[in-house]
Order: structure tokens, then sequence, then C-alpha cells
């Protein structure tokens, strides 16, 4: 132990590539002796993982803190502190925009965050778990992650902020429908929207959204947001796309094929395409007659049962929020009303 007392000291008068070299070759030594050293070789990748962090390189910093036999180890780790460890993991890898280990560490953790009561755990958990959806492209689950999390009183008010934005963008990006015109609508009504882009009031009134408009909102997206996907347009042109066409039933009944893809500024077979699509998917209510290459749209109404329903899920989320920040003002109010 005092050996490797002496030989740590040495680091701190070490450059960073130096130190992080000196470290690995320590780590190697002492993976000899596992062990009798767990704890220095842990220590070791921990300040590693440090040191990657802080020069942005998080592919690694995720690979030095994985070294760390967690489950398999003499030392008794705590649920706590292995399941900190696994969302550490995650975070750096997504990061580092690998989603795919950070699926892995994530679904490791989702395993212990059941059995650990730290709140702040917890957040973190809800956090990776949405920034996970995200990256998949999972983006109207995501936004409505993101929109729970942006109201958790733990977090701080920019951090909130920054929650709700991350909710906008991934709102506006995903696929277009009633689910995701319902999620707009929550967020066009909470009154930290204004500092978000104006996109998001034009997108939750059903307008037709501009090439122009596209194009300045395209720089608020991150990296992977806007990447392209198969048919070679990018998630915001597909998201785009698909809005418009929602708006445009809303305004024609019925519409030549070729005049939707001029409206929609893309090829006629790819507008037919997205058309059936989004009517089997059950996103919009319609017909195309392929002969007379006419699409027909048809208004959905929403039977009464289905108003019930959406007020009364609404209502019970409101008791559930009062539950968690104002229990003792909810047990009044009921007591009061005799529930």
């Amino acid at each position: 132990k005092q050996w490797y007392q002496r030989r740590v000291a040495i680091t701190a008068g070490l450059q960073t590539d130096l130190c992080l070299e000196y470290c690995g070759i320590l780590t190697e030594a002492l993976k000899l002796r596992l062990m009798s050293f767990e704890d220095q070789i842990t220590e070791l990748n921990q300040h590693m993982a440090y040191l990657y962090e802080a020069m942005k390189d998080f592919g690694k910093a995720a690979s030095n803190l994985s070294a760390i036999p967690l489950e398999n180890s003499q030392k008794n780790y705590s649920k706590a502190f292995t399941t900190q460890m696994y969302l550490k993991i995650a975070h750096l890898y997504l990061e580092g925009r690998d989603s795919n280990q950070a699926e892995i560490f994530i679904n490791r953790a989702s395993l212990l965050i059941t059995s650990t009561t730290e709140p702040d755990l917890q957040v973190k958990y809800k956090l990776c778990y949405a920034k996970l959806l995200d990256f998949r492209k999972k983006f109207l689950e995501a936004a409505r992650r993101y929109q729970e999390l942006s109201l958790e009183p733990r977090l701080s008010l920019a951090e909130q902020n920054e929650l709700l934005r991350h909710s906008i963008l991934c709102a506006i990006i995903a696929p277009a429908g009633v689910h995701r015109s319902r999620l707009l609508s929550s967020l066009i009504k909470d009154e930290r929207s204004p500092i978000i882009h104006g996109m998001l009031r034009n997108t939750q009134l059903g307008h037709l959204i501009t090439l122009q408009q596209v194009t300045l909102f395209e720089k608020e997206l991150d990296e992977h947001q806007r990447e392209k996907l198969a048919n070679g347009m990018t998630i915001l042109e597909a998201a785009v796309m698909e809005h418009n066409l929602l708006a445009i039933s809303n305004i024609y009944k019925s519409i030549k094929i070729d005049n939707l893809a001029q409206l929609l500024r893309v090829p006629a077979l790819q507008a037919e395409t997205v058309v059936g699509k989004m009517i089997a998917e059950q996103r919009i209510c319609g017909s195309i007659d392929q002969i007379d290459e006419i699409i027909t749209f048809e208004v959905k109404t929403q039977p009464w049962d289905e108003h019930i329903n959406v007020v009364c899920n609404k209502v019970n989320h409101v008791i559930d929020l009062l539950n968690q920040f104002e229990p003792e003002f909810l047990k009044e109010r009921l007591q009061h009303y005799g529930c």
C-alpha cells in the first residue's frame, strides 16, 4: 500500500497526457494482484475517468468507469453507489453519443433504482432515460419525460428551463398526430414557454411551416436530431412534412396528389407514401383514390366518452401533482369535501 501511495503521489505533478499514461501503466501492474489492490484500481479508474471527462473524451471516461467490477467485487458496494456509477457511465456514453452502450447501463440501473430511496438518484435516472429516448428518436415519449422533469423542484431554474426547451424541441420534431397535438397544447399553456422559439405556437395552431422557419429552427436542434433518415430527409424535414400534411387535411376536403406534393415540396410518390403511412397509423383520417390520384380527407370526431376520459386523466394528473408537492393541502381539501 505504501508503494502504491508513493507512485500515486507522482501523478500530482504530471501533465494530463502523462498522468493518464502513467495511471494506465500503474493500473495494469496492479491488476496482477487484483485481489489485494481492488480499491486502488477503482480509485485509479475513477481518476482517469475524471481526466478524460475534463478533456471531453466521454467514451474513454465511460470505459474507465465501466472497468470497475461493481457486480463481481470483493467489496460489497451499496445499491445506491452501484446505481450512481451505472448512471454516471450511461451519462458519459450519452455525452459521447453512444446510445447503445448507454442503454446497457441504464437497464442495469433500472434493476436497482426501485430499491433506492435517494431522490437525487431517481431524478438522474429519469434524466438519463429521457435522453436515451431522445437519442433513440422516440421524440414524443422523450418530450413527455423532459416536460415532467422540467417541473422537478430539486433542479435549478436554469436546469428546468433547459429541460423544457428539450421537451419543446422533441415535441416539434415528433411524428404528427393527436398525441403530439395534445402535448403541444400542454406546452403552449406553460407560462415558461415564451422563452423558447416561436415555432411552438405555429406548430400548435396547425399553421403551415415554411422553409425559412425550418432553416431557423434547425439551428436549435442537437446534432443527433439533425441526422438524415433512410429517405434522405432530415428528422426535422420529415416531421415538418407530416405536420404540414396534417394542416392541409384540416383545410382541404380533397386534393390531387400532384397538388399536395407541390404544397409539401416533395415528389408525388413520396407524398402519397406519407399519406398512406399516416392513414394506416390512424394519425389522419382519409382515403387514397389511386386511379383518379385524389386524396380525400375525413374529419375525425371524438366520441363524448373520449372527451370525458381526457378530462378525468387531467384531473388525476393534477391530484398526483398535489399529492407530490402539497400533500397537506390535498389532505385538507379531501377531508373538507368528505372524500
